[in-house]
């Protein structure tokens, strides 16, 4: 068949190839074009060049399918451009229907246009090795994770017997103490990460309230 030739011949084409990628960058560059409190006239802008950057990626997903046939499936790289595909044109059509609200899920849809970027770890052969050795590398980092859980469990423990009492104050304030458990443990998670820990520890040195306030 002509038409299944003409498909096969342009996806294995190198700058089709290409083309494809240029357009993941230029797109993700557009998705990254947005701001708290942008003009009002960015916003149809930017959905207007999402548009035919979808249209495009659908162009492709229907030479490939017609070009490769069932063994478009074989490749979990095209399988993952055909859910992209799928979610973008789903997360469109949700956006334009009138009275439609299924809330923050439809930010979640719009989102996972955002992954097609992953596509640049296939084009680049080094880039690919790290990604598999990073996944590879999952089951041990596990481990590592349940290691610091333990220590975030003991010290939350610790920090309850130690630190309940004390006064709730402008850092150790009701959205950070460690008056509960669940409540330390958050805090301590927020603490790792450098997130005004000291001025938690200044207020953890002062003196305790005369009550025990546990909200």
């Amino acid at each position: 068949n002509a038409i299944i030739d003409l498909c096969h011949a342009i996806a294995i084409n190198k700058i089709f190839d290409t083309f494809i990628f240029l357009c993941i960058v230029l797109n993700t560059i557009c998705l990254a074009m947005t701001w708290y409190d942008e003009p009002v006239e960015l916003a149809p802008i930017l959905e207007t060049i999402n548009l035919v950057f979808n249209i495009i990626y659908t162009v492709e997903f229907i030479i490939k399918l017609i070009g490769f046939g069932w063994d478009y499936f074989s490749d979990g790289w095209n399988n993952f451009d055909m859910v992209n595909v799928f979610a973008a044109w789903l997360g469109m059509i949700i956006n334009n229907i009138e009275g439609l609200d299924i809330g923050s899920l439809t930010t979640v849809i719009r989102s996972f246009r955002i992954s097609r970027i992953f596509k640049i770890i296939k084009k680049y052969k080094n880039l690919r090795i790290l990604f598999y050795t990073f996944i590879g590398a999952i089951p041990q980092l596990t481990n590592v994770g349940g290691l610091l859980f333990l220590l975030l469990f003991l010290y939350s423990v610790l920090g309850v017997f130690l630190f309940a009492e004390v006064q709730l104050q402008e850092s150790l304030n009701i959205h950070a103490n460690f008056q509960t458990f669940g409540g330390a443990l958050i805090t301590l998670f927020r603490m790792s990460t450098g997130e005004s820990w000291n001025m938690i520890m200044y207020d953890c040195a002062r003196v305790r309230s005369i009550t025990f306030d546990c909200k």
